[in-house]
């Protein structure tokens, strides 16, 4: 950098300062060192490209296909840095040049400013991303930093200002950014205000209990969304990522605030919170009333502390039990509309409608057809119907185009369509004991050419046992023979292996959804060995006598149970 650095002497002229005879005109010497200078700065940028382009291009490249040797020779730039911040390694190098080219200002007050400056923006990024492998590095990285401020701070005092005019420049340019900055926030701060009082974030708010309402939730938000274009509705698992931030996006940001009153949800210290939030904040409230839902009474109030023994962590947010009670009495006036005994399709479309506050005729919403690909779950069970509507939603546009045609979810009272190709079977907690699912089995297992995907659709949900069919028999309608057929369309069905699908779960984002919706939509156009194949293979194997064992009052051993050959397959394969 010396053929860069020039001195100005008082008869006009200047010189190199560390080549005091050289004068710095562009001409023989000078430009003879200039030339070479230019070449040699040449070297160090080339190095910076070289490391840009490995950091961003061409490591990920190799690391996408595992290539562990590329970066063991690379680990010299990134092994210092956490995962997922390797950026930082290319950053730290303009660093270094950034503060190698701070002697090129003409005068010491410039080059103190352009450090601080260099140093000023080191030390927030370190401060707010955390680069640093070893959270002490980060710490030390800032402790140096600050520091080195404190020094150049310090050291400019005893400075003489060669150029006061270029100074004061510099002083008033950063007033100026200094006041902008203020004049933004305030008018930023104004949009905002504005923008919570007549424009919230969030069309709908769901306020629910995850085991009992979650696929549900899942489904209300997708229609809602389908409904109202441009707009959202809250959930959890996507929307949520801080939960500091849960009872102010209630209060702020949400127009319509949905309690999906499961019979549980009360007990729920998290959903007691929201409920309290949209009471003090005047949010406009909707209740939808499970079957069970019982609105609380002053003794539950009274004893509200006993069934929620932790709902002390709501005093950390200012929330008290008087609150807690006054939500309560306050909920006996919120619009209210009861949620039907049997879940279903057709009584989804009013559902979403009057939350909407449209009139049927001008509702756009997802249509479930009646295909030879149908969905089965059980009608009793509000969830799994829940669940099923939301994979065929998934599902449909993904089998746009194939060979297949639009699933459906079957309701209660239909028969499977003698001409189905394919169905997916919804496994919930005792699916297997409803009637309908057991008709809609055995009408499945006569059909010649109809393969059926399980879905497990609970965290919970456990694999067919000896046990299980045990406490089938006394509740089952079914006669002998079809009994016996009834366990072995389950047997059969659990030879494939099953597809995890549970908007309910704590982790199910929209997007984990839709991934496993993709892997269901795979399944589905792959070739699929017919139910009633499988059911007359295990007819005529051995080792399934013992079903009829059952209707007999003989209790299974699980010895027995374990010589089952296909059965010891189909659990494996499924677990």
């Amino acid at each position: 950098l010396a053929p860069f650095q020039c001195h100005g002497h008082p008869n006009g002229t200047s010189t190199l300062k560390r080549y005091a005879t050289v004068y710095c005109d562009g001409e023989g010497q000078h430009l003879a060192m200039f030339i070479i200078g230019g070449f040699a700065c040449l070297m160090p940028v080339l190095f910076l490209a070289i490391c840009t382009w490995v950091v961003l291009v061409h490591l990920p490249a190799r690391l996408a296909r595992s290539d562990a040797k590329c970066l063991e020779s690379y680990s010299f730039l990134i092994r210092r840095f956490r995962p997922g911040a390797e950026i930082a390694s290319v950053l730290f190098l303009v660093r270094n040049a950034l503060v190698v080219l701070c002697p090129l200002a003409t005068s010491t007050p410039g080059q103190l400013a352009m450090m601080n400056l260099i140093f000023y923006v080191n030390l927030i990024g370190v401060s707010f991303f955390k680069p640093w492998r070893s959270m002490s590095c980060n710490l030390l990285d800032c402790m140096l930093l600050f520091g080195m401020m404190v020094i150049l701070d310090v050291g400019s005092v005893s400075v003489t200002d060669s150029n006061p005019a270029a100074s004061m420049a510099m002083v008033m340019a950063f007033v100026v950014i200094m006041l902008l900055s203020i004049l933004l926030n305030l008018l930023n701060g104004g949009y905002r205000y504005f923008q919570q009082k007549y424009r919230k974030q969030f069309r709908f708010f769901t306020c629910h209990q995850k085991n009992a309402a979650g696929s549900m939730a899942r489904f209300l938000k997708m229609e809602l969304e389908l409904r109202n274009p441009g707009t959202k509705t809250f959930i959890d698992c996507d929307d949520l990522t801080d939960l500091t931030r849960l009872f102010s996006y209630v209060g702020q940001d949400t127009e319509t605030f949905l309690i999906l009153g499961s019979p549980a949800i009360l007990t729920r210290k998290w959903c007691v919170g929201e409920m309290v939030t949209a009471h003090r904040n005047n949010v406009k409230t909707l209740l939808l009333s499970w079957p069970a839902f019982l609105k609380p009474d002053e003794k539950f109030i009274e004893h509200f502390p006993t069934l929620v023994p932790d709902y002390g962590e709501l005093a950390n947010h200012g929330i008290g039990l008087s609150d807690v009670a006054k939500t309560f009495r306050w909920l006996h006036t919120v619009a209210s509309h009861n949620l039907p005994e049997k879940f279903t399709p057709s009584s989804a479309f009013p559902l979403v409608s009057m939350l909407c506050g449209q009139s049927l005729s001008a509702c756009r919403m997802t249509t479930f057809y009646s295909t030879d690909c149908p969905v089965l779950a059980n009608p009793e069970d509000t969830e799994a119907m829940a669940t099923a509507m939301v994979l065929s939603s998934m599902l449909n546009p993904k089998l746009i185009g194939t060979r297949l045609p639009l699933t459906s979810v079957l309701e209660e009272g239909n028969d499977v369509l003698d001409g189905a190709q394919v169905a997916l079977m919804i496994c919930s907690s005792n699916c297997w004991k409803s009637a309908q699912v057991e008709r809609w089995l055995l009408q499945t297992s006569q059909l010649p050419s109809c393969g059926v995907i399980p879905v497990i659709a609970e965290d919970n949900f456990l694999v067919p046992s000896p046990s299980m069919y045990e406490e089938l028999r006394p509740t089952s309608l079914l006669d002998q023979q079809e009994f016996q057929r009834y366990c072995m369309v389950i047997k059969a069905l659990f030879q494939e292996i099953a597809v995890v699908f549970v908007p309910q779960n704590y982790s199910s984002t929209h997007e984990d959804l839709l991934l496993r919706a993709n892997q269901a939509a795979g399944r589905l156009q792959a070739t699929l060995t017919p139910l009633a194949e499988k059911v007359r293979a295990i007819e005529d194997r051995d080792g399934y006598k013992h079903i009829a064992e059952i209707d007999k009052g003989v209790t299974l051993k699980e010895d027995d149970w374990k010589e089952d050959p296909v059965f010891g397959k189909t659990l494996s394969a499924t677990l």
